[in-house]
């Protein structure tokens, strides 16, 4: 049995519980807290439990059948109030017929002329109508708490069916977006070293074969992640000219295998190989990841080149990618700043996860 099928059985045997105990509590405490000594009079002690049954099966009708049948059912409402007071007359026109067949014995004291012995009816009635209202009352808000649970409970499982649908919406834009760029740069290099495309595809084997396998997981090691990079960066390395600096660091402990979103990072050093490289001059990418076994640094930056129209990525498909993966796997708990620095000579790219522990979907 699954944690989640438990979890309701739990809830339902602590409410059991907590009725059973309560209508004990109620039924034996004139028996409790009696005075030490003194002998128990049934007779009383069952004419006085008639006003807490009455409570009992008032609340019992009323939060399973006269709540959900008429409170809760449009047009229905006169019904729950006409329902309620013929029940409450049937329960005082008990009382009153008890009291002719079994009048109560009054008990051994000396009476006072100007008091009497037993207080008027009204006040019995005032009394029980009260009782009544009070078990009614909590039986409806009991049912509408329960009712308004259960809706932001159906809420909850819709926003994150959502959640989900989009987060594999999202996984499944990387892979055609993330090939389309690789594709582009095997193209490339194909028209000046076929050796070095065929280690290219290769290497492109490699990485769709991590990106099938792994990217349909909520998390994988940041051990696997950092590989993946690793060898996208050198897939990337074998187009380039030799003036371009390519620096790659990472470190993070290998044996206490932190958990890392997929394939969140790959857009940044995709960005930076396209947009951070100019063959007219000197260009750099500068990747680092700092880690422990709770939070996490990555920074990208490259050198800024102007870029033509044709070379910028429509929409900013991967940005986008990036925005939203951080936003379903820690939600509150990130850190995103990129943007131009240094006078706008260097793109800069800084994701820090305060938690790496990565929310369930």
């Amino acid at each position: 049995m699954s944690n989640q099928q438990r979890k309701p059985l739990l809830e339902c045997f602590i409410e059991v519980v907590v009725h059973v105990l309560t209508w004990c509590y109620i039924f034996l405490s004139p028996l409790i807290f009696k005075h030490s000594g003194e002998s128990i009079n049934w007779d009383h002690y069952l004419h006085g439990s008639i006003l807490p049954l009455t409570i009992c099966v008032a609340f019992y009708l009323n939060y399973f059948v006269l709540i959900p049948r008429f409170l809760l059912t449009k047009g229905k409402l006169k019904w729950f109030f006409i329902v309620n007071f013929i029940i409450f007359a049937l329960y005082q026109t008990g009382v009153e017929c008890q009291s002719i067949w079994f009048p109560p014995h009054p008990p051994k004291l000396k009476r006072i002329p100007e008091f009497p012995m037993f207080p008027p009816k009204s006040y019995f009635v005032i009394r029980g109508l009260l009782f009544y209202i009070f078990s009614v009352g909590a039986s409806v808000a009991l049912k509408l708490s329960l009712r308004w649970r259960q809706s932001e409970q159906a809420r909850a499982e819709a926003e994150l069916g959502r959640s989900q649908a989009e987060l594999k919406n999202l996984k499944n834009q990387i892979n055609p977006h993330f090939l389309l760029n690789t594709l582009n740069n095997i193209y490339a290099l194909t028209a000046f070293d076929q050796v070095k495309a065929q280690q290219a595809i290769q290497e492109l084997s490699r990485l769709l074969r991590y990106m099938l396998y792994e990217n349909q997981s909520d998390r994988v090691s940041l051990d696997k992640e950092v590989e993946f990079l690793k060898s996208y960066i050198a897939l990337m390395r074998l187009r380039l000219y030799n003036d371009v600096e390519v620096k790659a660091e990472f470190d993070y402990p290998e044996s206490q295998n932190v958990p890392v979103a997929p394939l969140i990072f790959i857009s940044l050093v995709e960005n930076a190989f396209k947009h951070g490289v100019c063959s007219t001059g000197n260009s750099f990418i500068h990747i680092s990841l700092k880690a422990n076994a709770h939070h996490l640094v990555f920074k990208c930056e490259n050198s800024n080149t102007p870029k033509n129209e044709s070379d910028k990525a429509p929409g900013g498909i991967g940005l986008k990618q990036v925005a939203s993966r951080l936003q379903f796997a820690y939600h509150g708990r990130y850190k995103w700043k990129y943007g131009a620095i240094d006078g706008g000579k260097t793109y800069s790219s800084v994701i820090e996860i305060f938690d790496t522990l990565i929310e369930k979907n």
